[in-house]
C-alpha cells in the first residue's frame, strides 16, 4: 500500500488506483500549550469535607444542580460562601449581637 500525501494519490495492492477529494490533512499538533492549564498550588482543590444529607437533601441539590446547569459540590461551595458573606465576618448574626 503506498501513499502519497502530495496530490492526495492512493494506491492499493489490487491494482487501483484511488484519487481524493480533498488533500490529506495531519490534525495532529503538539504544543507547549496545549490542554488545560495548570492550576496553582493555591487555587488547586484537594481537601475533602465529609457531609451527611437525607435522601431528600440529596435530590433537592442533585435537581437545583442540574437546573443550574453545575455541579452538587459546586453549589455547596458556592452556596456556604454565600452564607459566610451574608451572615458576617464569623458565620454568626447571634454572637456579634450579644456582644455589642
Amino acid at each position: 500500500m503506498m501513499t502519497m500525501q502530495n496530490n492526495a494519490l492512493s494506491w492499493s495492492g489490487q491494482g487501483n488506483v484511488h484519487y481524493s477529494l480533498i488533500p490529506i490533512v495531519s490534525v495532529y499538533t503538539f504544543t507547549n500549550d496545549m490542554g488545560r492549564p495548570r492550576i496553582t498550588h493555591h487555587d488547586r482543590r484537594s481537601k475533602l469535607f465529609p457531609l451527611r444529607l437525607s435522601p431528600r437533601e440529596t435530590a433537592f441539590f442533585s435537581r437545583k444542580a442540574r437546573d443550574l446547569g453545575e455541579s452538587v459540590a459546586s453549589v455547596l461551595r458556592n452556596g456556604g460562601m454565600l452564607y459566610v458573606k451574608m451572615r458576617g465576618k464569623d458565620g454568626s448574626q447571634k454572637r456579634k449581637e450579644k456582644k455589642q
